[in-house]
């Protein structure tokens, strides 16, 4: 600890704190325009200079430290004079055009002139100018150049938490600029960091160009709808309309930092295809209607199929908040007395178990920052950089500042790759067979120690050959891999739901996961979830197997893909679809569409008409995130505010409002008046929740304890996997996968305008030696074809990406990617033909 004194206080403070750190603590406001605390440190702008007693120079506070009795001076006549100065040089050129800049208002310079500088400036000279007109950077950039004051705070986010380095600096001076280098759209993620950051208005959204002043908006504090990571978020409207998203320094996990998704995906709360009332079908049309008739409508087709001994279903979306996601799970047990309930996620029954045990042996309810406080960290699944960006951005910025090895496994090229010691491709599908390899040798070289270790026969047949064989991965890069782990004392494992969700791949993680504890080594399992409230879902009970709070039952209840089965033989006399749309969104669209034709009664929820929706007897308009209360549970576990912004456009209602007035008309006790009363009776079913007030939940949510089931470890093993290596066919030589893109969710995202921009069409995506051997490139047209589906695409190359994968993203409904595949069936096989060729 250190004593030092500044303007005559003294504080007490760590070592190595930065004086314009030890300054705020001790309540003194420096002013700064370069630094910014989530970058590296540059000290160029110098209008944080103090004077240290006993030094001859003024120094930069933003990278001088403190020392054991150092006295520093921010207010005394030569700080203030220097500090006019460095104001008055940057202003010198800056243009004087605040009534037409964007950044009126909130500007920094702006703030820091009017609170610091001088109030007239001596520089007579004509002001230099990169341009006469502002330029379009990329779909979400507008530049001034003009307004530029080289703080570089844009270059630094770009690199060193983006990953991309689209920009960088020219020329030296009063000449520099930050450019994109080429005078077209930047090849970037057009997440807007940079914009956030920028203290002027140099760079600027484009989105929210004139469109309002800062005091002109109403906004509210609220978490992102996209992914697992539950990034804080402002959403700011003016007259109802929603104009901008922005984040707040200090806020939530992501501090400020936002993707594509988050800061642009916005519009579709503004969109004219929203639905705004009622309907019920009347023949072949569905009419609009009242709530009275539609609660009546869905009251009557729910009671008919009970009275006919039918099964009853309900499938809810990911995205609904945990109250509407507990209210949907008690509406269909408790009023409707049937556990055939699931989430869009479709976890299997023995994976939710062994996530329940592992999260509850690894402590749950892990922050990231945490889950990143390790010597290695290994990433498992199909895409973080594109399902989950912000944590992407994390962990890149985390091991840019510290050592970490960092292991990335993925079939695809991640953009994280660049960050890592270590890059495995392997074929999709093969995850389990890749930690089993690690696994192996791990056990080969401490079999001693390993004796007892549970499910220990399964590793006989893993042979390196096999391993290498099925999963196309060279045997050196998995012991690579184990060589890493074994050379570490604490290992985080962050996996992807694809892997996590299915038995064989969670099983043989298991016994990793034991197998390094046993041999003394801190390990931790962190999730990655590509939707906002997956591992909410879980919590409250949407599963046929699981209660609220991970209690386990043993009934007879239908999951998804069984509701889904049992419609199409006619079993199903009523179906409830709750945010999901499982023609667009489930394998084999259609063996799903023709259950939904073999469904006596589909009643729809949904804010936009998807194509579930066009087939049901009743729709029902539910709300975007602003317009509704709630919270959300994040991949870590953190419970975080939904707040409402403005009331619900038209006649739509949140989705928890529907569910209780469809119970009540059954069951006049299912009554609820209230977000925050359904949030209390959450907690009183779930004791991870037991200590969170709703009302009291800020930026930085509660971060609750993990998983823990109401059994112990049940101690088997029911590691199912095929150590076959799959046939190869010539006619078809190319493995399809799909998931998120990066500046797409759902299907919910293409309504949002700048992203839509941004990528308005399907892209197949490939590695740049399959890419070679076809004859193309970047741009070009070809056909994907599969055994009964083929689309028309435009090639992208990853050249990080394993050979014979191609990677088609599910969000476009003109490319219905799940046509290509077949129930009970695994990845599709297909060809891929550059357009014009033809056989």
């Amino acid at each position: 600890m250190a004593t030092v004194k500044i303007n005559g206080k003294e504080i007490t403070i760590d070592d190595g704190t930065l004086i314009l750190d030890a300054a705020k603590t001790a309540g003194f406001d420096i002013p700064t325009m370069c630094f910014h605390a989530r970058l590296s440190k540059l000290a160029s702008c110098r209008v944080c200079l103090v004077e240290i007693v006993g030094q001859k120079k003024l120094q930069p506070s933003c990278v001088t430290p403190v020392m054991h009795g150092m006295e520093v001076l921010t207010e005394s006549p030569v700080v203030k004079s220097a500090r006019s100065s460095m104001i008055e040089l940057l202003l010198a050129n800056h243009p004087l055009d605040c009534p037409v800049c964007d950044k009126g208002g909130e500007c920094e310079l702006q703030d820091i002139t009017f609170k610091f500088g001088p109030r007239q400036s001596p520089f007579g000279d004509k002001k230099r100018r990169f341009n006469e007109e502002d330029y379009i950077l990329s779909p979400v950039i507008v530049q001034n150049a003009n307004r530029c004051i080289q703080c570089k705070r844009c270059v630094r986010i770009c690199a060193e938490t983006v990953g991309v380095g689209v920009l960088g600096s020219i020329e030296r001076g009063a000449k520099t600029g930050e450019t994109s280098f080429v005078r077209e759209y930047l090849d970037c993620d057009h997440c807007g960091n940079c914009i956030e950051v920028c203290p002027v208005g140099s760079l600027m959204s484009r989105s929210y160009r004139y469109k309002s002043r800062p005091w002109d908006l109403k906004g509210v504090d609220t978490v992102c709808v996209y992914c697992g990571t539950g990034c804080q978020l402002t959403v700011q409207a003016r007259k109802d309309e929603v104009v901008r998203v922005i984040s707040k320094p200090e806020e939530g996990i992501n501090n400020e930092t936002l993707c594509a998704r988050g800061r642009y995906g916005y519009s579709f709360i503004n969109s004219i295809d929203r639905l705004l009332v009622p309907m019920v079908r009347m023949g072949n049309t569905l009419e609009p209607t009242t709530w009275e008739d539609a609660v009546r409508a869905v009251r009557n087709g729910l009671s008919e199929a009970i009275n006919k001994g039918k099964k009853i279903g309900g499938i809810a979306s990911s995205r609904l908040s945990n109250e509407e996601l507990y209210l949907f799970q008690k509406l269909m047990r408790g009023v409707l007395k049937t556990n055939n309930i699931d989430s869009g996620s479709r976890w299997d029954t023995d994976a939710v178990k062994t996530y329940a045990e592992i999260m509850e042996l690894s402590k749950g309810g892990l922050s990231i920052y945490d889950a990143l406080n390790t010597d290695t960290l290994l990433i498992l699944g199909f895409g973080i950089s594109d399902e989950n960006p912000v944590t992407d951005y994390i962990i890149r910025r985390i091991s840019g500042n510290k050592k970490m090895n960092i292991i990335m496994a993925s079939p695809r090229g991640m953009k994280l790759d660049n960050s890592a010691v270590l890059s495995i491709r392997h074929n999709p599908g093969t995850e389990g067979v890749i930690i089993g390899g690690i696994l192996k040798l791990i056990y080969d070289k401490n079999i001693n120690s390993l004796k007892n270790l549970g499910g220990k026969d399964y590793l006989k047949d893993l042979s390196k050959e096999k391993v290498s064989d099925i999963t196309k991965t060279a045997w050196q890069d998995i012991e690579a891999a184990s060589g890493y782990i074994m050379a570490s004392n604490t290992i985080t494992v962050a996996v992807g739901s694809d892997v996590l969700r299915v038995p064989s791949r969670i099983e043989f993680l298991r016994m990793l996961i034991e197998a390094l504890r046993i041999l003394g080594k801190d390990v931790k399992l962190f999730p990655l979830f590509d939707r906002s409230n997956q591992r909410g879902a879980l919590e409250m009970g949407v599963h046929p197997d699981i209660l609220p709070g991970y209690n386990f039952i043993d009934g007879d209840g239908l999951g998804a893909d069984g509701i889904i089965d049992a419609a199409s033989r006619g079993e199903v006399g009523a179906l409830y679809l709750a945010g999901e749309d499982i023609l667009s969104d489930f394998p084999d669209g259609v063996f799903a569409r023709e259950a939904l034709r073999q469904t006596k009664f589909l009643v729809v929820q949904d804010i936009f008409m998807t194509e579930s929706a066009k087939m049901a007897n009743v729709v029902l308009p539910g709300v975007t995130f602003v317009e509704k209360d709630g919270t959300f549970t994040n991949q870590e576990g953190r419970v975080q505010r939904l707040r409402r912004l403005f009331e619900p456009h038209g006649d739509a209602k949140a989705d928890w409002e529907i569910m209780s007035a469809i119970g009540e008309s059954i069951d006049p006790s299912f009554n609820y008046r209230s977000a925050s009363e359904i949030f209390d009776e959450i907690k009183k079913s779930l004791p991870l929740y037991s200590g969170i007030i709703f009302e009291n939940l800020d930026g930085n949510g509660a971060l609750v304890k993990g998983p823990v089931s109401s059994s112990q470890s049940s101690g088997k093993w029911a590691v199912s996997i095929n150590l076959k290596r799959e046939s190869a066919d010539p006619e078809y030589p190319f493995t399809l996968i799909t998931g998120n893109h990066l500046y797409h969710s759902g299907r919910l995202s293409l309504k949002a305008d700048t992203l839509y921009e941004i990528l308005h069409e399907a892209i197949v995506e490939m590695c740049g030696e399959d890419a070679r051997k076809l004859g193309v490139s970047k741009g070009d047209k070809v056909k994907v074809k599969g055994k009964r589906h083929e689309a028309a695409l435009t090639v992208r190359v990853n050249e990080g990406s394993m050979k014979g994968v191609v990677f088609i993203p599910e969000n476009f409904t003109d490319v219905p990617v799940n046509m290509f595949f077949t129930k009970g069936e695994g990845y599709p096989k297909v060809k891929v033909i550059p357009l014009g060729r033809e056989s």
